[in-house]
């Protein structure tokens, strides 16, 4: 099947490039009283075809598959709610069904046992399943990064005054924690182990810890119940101290590696579809709320707006994506004992 790229006028290719040189990108524009108020604006990507440098025509309707998916119900999982509201009105190039789960082992299960063919997973919970049985391929990133120093002293604002100070983190054997703990000890700061995320947010609503270094939802959770909790020092520089060569890489879209192989000429269209879609999550934000409530991602259209804030989406593929992947994994080696996913893991066609 012959396929077509049309690209459209020389403004809106610059428009589209200003867009992808802004790389971790987020909502901008949100305003409002408080920081539990949703007020929206800037919404200016809200459909598959809007300020798009380059559009895949649609395939012939024959050759359309379906495609189920699954997510976990929170900011990451945001990233597929554009695709699923426009296959409403029929304006993906394939066809979608999503599953929504409660966490991310729920998720790979779905995958694992053949109900998904492409999920939204955190990069460590692909590379382990990667790992135990080479089935799986990773098709892009998803979020950058989302985790960020909670700080309720009021003292903490540039990443040298955190030498000395106490700051706690959930010590999960995940990507999350190691990053964590290589940022504290390189700035000086002691690091607390916690035996998850879920007891930070309890101690940082009840105001019994001062620091933390915490992903999204918790942090947001936390400072619904107390207001007084204000983000710390970028997590992003304090990363670039410890590697200077990788990114903070929190979820990426994989699938299963027989379905790749079984939809090969379809690739290309789902991940055009994906990354169309987390462009619209940063540049659509009022749409995206309304498609991630109608499909039961997240319900609460605050929760939502607020963690989305702090997310880092960003759609990378092809050679960026393994080269940044690559590196994020590599440096955090230990926490797959040292064994590294081999390039058969990342989906890097001959024309990236």
């Amino acid at each position: 099947m012959l396929r077509k790229r049309f690209l459209i006028s020389a403004a809106v290719i610059s428009i589209a490039v200003m867009f992808s040189a802004c790389g971790k990108q987020e909502p901008q524009d949100q305003q409002g009283s408080s920081d539990n108020e949703i007020v929206l604006s800037n919404d200016n990507k809200e459909d598959p075809d809007d300020e798009e440098s380059d559009v895949l025509e649609k395939p012939d309707e024959a050759s359309r598959i379906n495609v189920k998916a699954v997510v976990v119900g929170d900011c990451t999982g945001i990233g597929f709610a554009p695709i699923m509201g426009w296959g409403e009105k029929d304006k993906n190039h394939e066809k979608y069904e999503l599953t929504v789960k409660q966490t991310p082992e729920e998720a790979a299960a779905e995958l694992e046992s053949g109900n998904a063919d492409v999920a939204i997973l955190p990069l460590d919970t692909a590379v382990r399943l990667y790992n135990d049985k080479k089935d799986i391929v990773m098709l892009a990133t998803n979020t950058f990064n989302n985790i960020h120093i909670a700080d309720l002293s009021g003292e903490v604002t540039e990443k040298s005054e955190l030498s000395g100070k106490t700051v706690a983190y959930a010590d999960d054997g995940s990507l999350t924690a190691s990053a964590a703990k290589q940022m504290l000890e390189k700035c000086g700061a002691a690091a607390s182990a916690m035996d998850s995320n879920e007891s930070i947010e309890k101690k940082l609503a009840d105001g019994s810890i001062q620091l933390a270094i915490v992903p999204e939802p918790y942090i947001t959770i936390a400072k619904f119940d107390n207001d007084d909790i204000q983000l710390g020092p970028d997590v992003t520089d304090l990363w670039s101290d410890v590697d200077a060569n990788s990114e903070i890489i929190s979820s990426v879209l994989v699938a299963r590696k027989d379905f790749v192989e079984n939809n090969k000429d379809s690739m290309i269209y789902i991940l055009d579809d994906f990354r169309q879609s987390v462009n619209t999550v940063i540049y659509g934000i009022t749409k995206t709320l309304d498609y991630a409530a109608n499909f039961n991602i997240m319900t609460d259209k605050s929760l939502a707006v607020s963690t989305m804030r702090n997310c880092g989406y960003n759609f990378t593929e092809g050679i960026e994506m393994w080269t940044t992947a690559e590196n994020f994994i590599s440096a955090n080696s230990d926490v797959f004992d040292g064994q590294l996913p081999d390039k058969d893991f990342y989906y890097v066609t001959e024309e990236d």
